[in-house]
């Protein structure tokens, strides 16, 4: 067969290819130029002319009769015997080749917009109508063959009366509302290339041909008349109430395929042309294939546009239709010389060549593909495994089968996934393909393998699932060495779903042992083959580090994968990318932007710029911040409960926060907004203990682990003081502490497990973490121990998650209701909690008394890190400040008090961030500060509180002190200098290279 194939293909190459005469050439080129001009659009700048009521329509006619035109050539040409399916086949071949260089051209130009479902309208071009010309061309030259049969059966008045009569009912039937956008509306296009073969055979006596001309003309000024004056008539009607509804009727009906108007014009067209086209041959239409291709695939226009060579815009427009005549013309002899050599498509043509007819084809065309399926189908079954095991983890993520979509729906997960995420699963599969490429050239073994990579998936989906439910985030790649704190991971993840794992876990072992001897499979290809993929899936693993690089080629080709990540709503984004992607999003994310004048000088002139600010500003301050002690003091998951959505709490139970609540008459008090919700206790300390803020930053991210290590020496309100300290009672190696507390130049950090002890460990009820009471009786014990002034970081973790109804008489247990709190399950953990608060505040009351006896100036910073995972996480956005807004208060004891502490403060306190609590301590103790300080300062007066967006989408949101966003574009131009100025800092200690330690006196 391969010998006829090279016989065939030599003989057809051998055939004499006769010249164009000058003529046929202008001709060609001419028409090339009329259809590529249809790529841009005209209507606006012929509106402009005199008649531009009129003129601007012309356009649309032009591409209308071009749908007509086209096909009457091909038939015209193809008239003269009947074609085999090798024809069409090449049409789908050419169409593919040129649809693969344009759109490597458009993405390598505009890279920005790489969307898979674009290459997959690149290979089956008639299936997403790429081009609906092309698609009938197709369909034509499938039909040709019984279209011949047809008209040579029939006499010549009976083709000219079947042909009138359906190019009448086609109209008719559809009133000119046919849009020809859709690949299916090709089969139309049939009827005019049936007119250009009856057309190219009959002749045209004289008399026939000047009525036929007239008519035409007659034709073209109906169209152009009658088109704005029918559109003139319809907007009459609609504005006057008459119009029965917007598309009553169609006002284009003349100008449209269909119109037998647009029809007669296109005919005398035609035939003023008709010997020079059945002079062409099917050479010449080939070539007309990557024509039709440039004018109507969607992405021409956007990427000719991209090219500018002068200011004006219609010289290059001019200038592009020229470019793309001489692409035209070098394709169709490059695809004439080189195309029959790639092997698959000559396979291809030969193939349809081979068969007598459109069955046939087909015939061979199924049996060569089933042929090829069960030749490769241990690839194509475990590449199908693959995609539904991917599948199941991003229905895992879903909440019962609905994801969130907006504020006020949600949708079946299986129908938005399969919908809008259909490439997400796809590139999710191919990296547990590559997975198990890996594996199986280690162990080559296909059914362990292949085993692995099901458990792994399934195990991580399950287990970010849990997390989910508990945290209401995912897991983080930074927080996987935190599971080598499994004792403290258990409790929260229950025994119950830990045997269930065990057991699945045995059964998954001894299933594979069972495949693997009864059902054993070995891939084909030697060691080498496996080999060079095993590496090259390594060097795929890789491509995550670049996911996050805005405009490089990988970040655009995930992008175009449907791999979106928002980094803000973490909850969504696990459920629209699934757990694998979700997770590779993260290995490498960009922290900030860099600043456009950010410099070593430019951080030297701040200093400069904040020290005379500082001055001002320490003129009426008259402590020193090292004399005192500051306690900041992070409540775990404190939220007065009242400020909970929708709750109500019966009148018969206590008020559970009595004393937080009294302290608004008598301390600094207000809401303070978080960045997280469920989670993010690192986070908060960082923004509390760095003046810094999470909304900077471009992703959500956890300093503590991705920004501090970059910096062997962090900068925070401990550096300020000669001794600090942080106390944590329970175990103290997440989130990188003990680490990041060493480049704070922490002398202490007290924690369990560590050398300095915790005293008074006590537990409430069957809770498994340290009270509030061993929380304060510690941070009371390190006030004591040292006699000046001092720092001290004080985080609880009583109320942490879970709430497992946990302490006996518990009051609030059935006295919870509102529209957030109907399932009994939510009603029992919002009781736990409250009751939880309770003691809180029986500490906090305890603490601040204690305090208040010691003879030294003492200020505690007290505030709730955030909301606890009770409610679910999609309710944010409905109440988005409410359910990330926590109390704070600023307390200075009676002694600090008589040494020139401010009881309040009155002005901007509510509605605060945590970054925001260095100031405000700072002016509480009427201590003086430093230029940093100085900063922060008028951050903190000048600028309403910043955070994170709430919306879900990278920046920041401003709120002010009502709780209401604020537009960015709203401030001043001083507050805008001054919002730069802060990200220029917080850029040069995140993502920069911490010029301001060397700049003199900036943060001490």
């Amino acid at each position: 067969m391969k010998n006829i194939s090279k016989d065939f293909f030599r003989k057809m190459n051998e055939k004499k290819k006769s010249s164009l005469t000058a003529w046929q050439i202008i001709c060609l080129l001419v028409a090339t130029f009329f259809m590529l001009v249809q790529i841009f659009s005209f209507s606006g700048s012929l509106a402009r002319f005199p008649l531009g009521s009129l003129l601007r329509f012309i356009p649309k006619m032009a591409e209308n009769a071009t749908l007509i035109l086209v096909p009457m050539v091909f038939g015209a040409v193809y008239s003269k015997r009947k074609v085999k399916t090798t024809e069409a086949v090449r049409y789908w071949i050419l169409a593919v080749c040129t649809l693969v260089i344009l759109y490597l051209v458009y993405f390598f130009r505009l890279p920005g917009r790489f969307n898979m479902w674009k290459v997959w309208g690149v290979f089956f071009p008639v299936l997403t109508s790429t081009s609906v010309l092309l698609s009938g061309s197709i369909f034509s030259m499938l039909a040709q063959p019984y279209l011949y049969e047809l008209q040579s059966r029939i006499t010549e008045k009976q083709n000219w009366l079947l042909l009138s009569a359906l190019t009448l009912v086609g109209f008719a039937t559809s009133a000119g509302t046919m849009m020809f956008d859709y690949s299916i509306y090709g089969v139309y296009l049939i009827l005019y290339f049936a007119w250009g073969m009856f057309l190219a055979k009959t002749k045209i006596n004289s008399k026939a041909f000047s009525l036929t001309i007239f008519t035409g003309i007659i034709s073209f000024f109906v169209v152009l008349v009658g088109v704005p004056g029918f559109n003139g008539v319809y907007w009459y009607q609609l504005l006057s109430g008459r119009a029965g509804s917007f598309d009553s009727w169609n006002r284009d009906f003349l100008n449209n395929p269909t119109s037998p108007a647009m029809f007669l014009m296109v005919l005398a067209v035609f035939l003023i042309f008709k010997k020079v086209i059945v002079s062409y041959t099917r050479r010449e239409m080939r070539y007309f294939i990557p024509v039709i291709i440039f004018m109507q695939a969607p992405v021409t226009g956007g990427l000719l546009r991209s090219f500018r060579f002068t200011s004006s815009a219609g010289l290059n427009k001019f200038i592009m239709i020229i470019i793309m005549m001489l692409v035209s013309l070098l394709l169709a002899r490059l695809y004439g010389k080189y195309l029959n050599r790639i092997r698959l498509f000559r396979s291809m043509i030969f193939t349809a060549d081979k068969s007598q007819n459109l069955a046939e084809a087909v015939e061979k065309a199924w049996g060569g593909f089933t042929a090829w399926v069960i030749e490769h189908r241990v690839q194509l079954l475990t590449w199908t495994w693959f995609y539904i095991l991917s599948f199941i983890s991003f229905l895992i993520e879903s909440d019962n089968l609905r994801i969130q979509i907006s504020t006020a729906s949600d949708i079946n997960a299986v129908v938005f996934l399969l919908g809008t995420r259909f490439f997400a699963i796809v590139l999710t599969t191919i990296f547990l393909d590559a997975m198990f490429t890996i594996f199986y050239f280690v162990t080559t073994r296909y059914w362990t393998s292949n085993v692995l990579v099901s458990v792994i998936t399934i195990g991580w989906a399950v287990a970010n699932k849990v997390k989910l439910n508990l945290r209401g985030e995912p897991i983080y790649p930074t927080e996987i060495s935190e599971a080598a704190n499994f004792k403290t991971l258990i409790p929260m993840i229950g025994t119950t779903l830990l045997i269930v794992v065990a057991i699945a876990l045995i059964a998954v072992i001894a299933l594979d042992i069972f495949l693997e001897v009864k059902f054993p499979i070995k891939k084909k290809g030697s060691w080498r083959h496996r080999g060079f993929w095993a590496l090259a899936s390594l060097v795929l693993f890789l491509t995550p580090l670049r996911f996050n690089h805005d405009g490089g080629i990988i970040y655009h080709i995930s992008r175009g994968f449907d791999n979106k990540q928002s980094f803000r709503n973490p909850e969504r984004d696990i459920q629209i990318n699934g757990p694998v992607l979700n997770f590779l999003n993260y290995i490498d994310l960009q922290i900030m932007d860099k600043p456009a004048n950010y410099s070593q000088s430019t951080i030297n002139h701040l200093n400069e710029k904040y020290s005379k600010i500082a001055d001002e500003i320490n003129k009426t301050r008259k402590n020193t911040l090292k004399n005192q002690t500051i306690v900041f003091n992070l409540s775990e998951s404190f939220v007065d409960p009242y400020t909970f959505p929708t709750i109500k709490i019966d009148s018969s139970a206590p008020n559970p926060v009595k004393f937080i609540q009294s302290m608004k008459a008598r301390s600094t008090y207000g809401n303070m907004l978080s960045a997280g919700y469920g989670g993010g206790t690192a986070n908060m300390e960082w923004e509390t203990l760095t003046g810094l803020n999470m909304g900077m930053f471009r992703t959500t991210l956890t300093p503590y682990v991705q920004v501090v290590p970059r910096y062997k020496y962090y900068p925070t309100i401990g550096m300020n003081f000669d001794y600090k300290s942080a106390v944590h009672p329970f175990i103290g190696t997440y989130y990188s502490r003990v680490e990041d507390y060493n480049r704070f130049k922490f002398n202490k950090f007290a924690y369990v497990g560590s050398k300095y002890k915790i005293i008074d460990q006590r537990k409430l009820g069957s809770s498994s973490y340290n009270s509030d009471f061993t929380t304060y009786a510690n941070g009371l014990k390190q006030i004591n121990d040292r006699k000046g002034g001092q720092f001290i970081n004080l985080i609880s973790i009583q109320n942490h998650m879970p709430y497992n109804n946990w302490y006996p008489k518990n009051e609030y247990m059935g006295k919870i209701s509102g529209e957030l709190f109907k399932s009994g399950a939510v009603k029992e953990q919002m009781a736990t909690y409250i009751k939880g608060v309770q003691y809180t505040d029986q500490a906090v009351k305890k603490f601040i008394g204690q305090i208040d006896k010691i003879k030294k100036p003492i200020t505690v910073v007290f505030y709730g890190d955030h909301y606890p995972s009770i409610l679910s996480q999609s309710y944010t956005s409905q109440y988005p400040v409410q359910m990330h807004s926590t109390r704070y208060f600023i307390y200075s004891n009676k002694y600090a008090r008589e040494h020139g502490a401010k009881s309040k403060l009155t002005k901007n306190t509510n509605y605060v961030n945590t970054s925001d609590f260095i100031a405000m301590m700072l002016e509480q103790t009427n201590s003086k500060v430093t230029p940093y300080q100085a900063l922060l300062t008028e951050v903190h007066k000048k600028l309403p509180a910043i955070t994170i967006n709430y919306a879900g989408e990278k920046g920041f949101e401003l709120i002010n002190e009502k709780g209401h966003q604020v537009d960015p574009k709203s401030l001043t131009s001083e507050q805008q200098a001054l919002l730069n100025d802060y990200e220029t800092v917080q850029y040069d200690m995140t993502a920069g290279e911490a010029y301001g330690l060397k700049a003199k006196g900036f943060y001490r």
